[in-house]
């Protein structure tokens, strides 16, 4: 089922319930190196925000989605 848009569509959904409730922004952080989650995202409207960071649980890259 990998490949076919599920995750997507969840996401969407999900971002669409935010925004509705009043969120005025929605953030994400996926690993750098991780191109198809990234891609995801992007499609999806998030756009970097900064460069990759080191955190407690490894290296992200911020993510950001407004309304």
């Amino acid at each position: 089922m990998v490949g076919v848009g599920h995750g997507s569509a969840f996401i969407s959904m999900r971002m669409q319930a935010l925004f509705d409730e009043g969120a005025p922004v929605i953030a994400t952080d996926p690993h750098p190196d991780n191109a198809r989650a990234i891609a995801v995202y992007k499609k999806l409207g998030f756009e970097p925000f900064g460069p990759p960071q080191k955190t407690q649980w490894g290296l992200v890259l911020p993510m950001l989605a407004k309304n």
